[in-house]
């Protein structure tokens, strides 16, 4: 959680007094900005003495939807005349003002610009209809998503009287995407989970789970005359003088070679000029007139990592119409946390949202199931009649649904990524 507040600044409001005389005041008032683990924000407005000096007292709070809620300590100033319009707009301005004197003590990613953004915006701004286009977005600011995207999906369990900490769950974490940042030779990592988080969903670990981790290896030859250029191009690149003899020693060796096997060099060589004469492949004729074949010098090589998939299966039946009311928030949760996401303008579309996924047992990460890196949603299936049979309660829930899902890691899985704890956990 991070804390700052801004300097002090002057404002002047409107007030009326007990005759009911209007007349103007002015008061100091600072912004305390509090980003919350989850990377939400509190946004308080702070009033101090007339002179600016001494202890500061709350008089408003904005909330997450961007509604000030106004406190009724307020120094000098009587509750109502704080109530009216022209005194909450002025003030709200000057806090916004405030706050955004304080972004780059917030804000390092586009994702965290983003919530930075959404806690800074005017009173009441999501039900605003947005403008056409990017000609009214400020340079700087990340595109805005079409009106009415889905970007907080809440807290869900099935079953609904579930115990996090008594039961074995598994936890799906919906993660708004965050791209990386190139860095030199490589891209940077992402920022945390825990300040992207927009919904979870826990639901019992289900049968049948498992891994595996892969990486691909191929086969590879190099032959003879291809080594032998490659040791000259090599050794012309290396600076080193602990080596000797350069490209002349390499051409040596070469030398050397051709002396000692004198007879099935100059062989080969005739062989090869012959192959490639008639454009016969030089091995397919040495076999023939030779018994033989160039040494392909074969090794299986590492190629690349891989990135790990995989499926869930969750049988879910409502007991209760509360509990058909969960399920079918937790599908949403899924279908429409999977689905892409279209940029104000729509000339591009974003990435969907990911998920984090974790084993937990009496409320702590399993250390004897595997654990995931951060997961896209490839896929979202939902078999609303498992039982073969069409068979809706008397409200229209289903009787029963079966979800499968398909996930794949975003990132491989390496080596120095494994927590160092003596092999207690099984990890990746």
């Amino acid at each position: 959680m991070t804390v700052v507040t801004s300097k002090k600044s002057a404002v002047k409001i409107k007030t009326v007094d007990a005759l009911g005389t209007s007349k103007t005041v002015e008061i100091y008032t600072a912004t305390r900005s509090t980003k919350n683990t989850d990377g939400t924000y509190k946004i308080e407005i702070l009033q101090y003495p007339t002179d600016g000096s001494g202890d500061e007292n709350v008089i408003g709070t904005r909330n997450s939807v961007n509604n000030w809620t106004w406190n009724d300590n307020v120094v000098g100033v009587r509750r109502i005349d704080l109530g009216r319009q022209v005194n909450n707009n002025l003030l709200n301005k000057t806090s916004q003002n405030q706050m955004e004197s304080m972004r780059r003590q917030f804000v390092e990613t586009s994702q965290e610009a983003e919530e930075f953004n959404r806690a800074n915006a005017q009173p009441n701004k999501a039900t605003t209809p947005p403008g056409t286009g990017d000609g009214n977005r400020p340079s700087g600011e990340p595109p805005k998503n079409v009106a009415k995207t889905r970007d907080q999906f809440g807290n869900m369990n099935y079953p609904i009287d579930r115990e996090e900490r008594l039961q074995d769950i598994i936890k799906f974490d919906m993660l708004k995407y965050d791209p990386k940042n190139v860095e030199g030779f490589t891209f940077g990592n992402k920022s945390k989970p825990s300040g992207r988080t927009i919904g979870s969903v826990t639901l019992p670990i289900p049968g049948g789970i498992s891994d595996a981790n892969a990486c691909n290896w191929g086969d590879d030859t190099m032959g003879p005359l291809q080594l032998a250029g490659a040791a000259i191009a090599l050794r012309a690149l290396d600076t080193s003088k602990n080596i000797p003899g350069g490209v002349s020693g390499v051409l040596g060796n070469l030398k050397n070679q051709i002396v000692d096997n004198n007879k099935v060099i100059k062989d080969a060589i005739g062989t090869a000029t012959a192959a490639a004469a008639v454009g016969s492949n030089i091995n397919s004729l040495l076999s023939r007139t030779q018994g033989m074949i160039l040494n392909p010098n074969l090794e299986l090589l590492f190629q690349a990592p891989t990135l790990r998939p995989f499926t869930f299966q969750f049988k879910m039946s409502p007991r209760s119409a509360d509990e058909a009311k969960e399920i079918v928030k937790i599908i949403r949760f899924f279908k429409q946390g999977m689905a892409p996401i279209r940029e104000e303008s729509r000339l591009f579309l974003k990435t969907p949202h990911t998920f984090k996924i974790r084993y937990l047992q009496l409320g702590e990460e399993s250390k004897f199931l595997n654990k995931f890196k951060e997961c896209a949603l490839l896929s979202c299936s939902i078999q609303y009649t498992p039982e073969g049979n069409y068979a809706p309660y008397e409200d229209g829930a289903m009787s029963s649904y079966q979800m499968s899902l398909q996930f794949k890691e975003l990132e491989p899985v390496y080596n120095d990524e494994y927590a160092n704890d003596n092999d207690a956990s099984i990890g990746f």
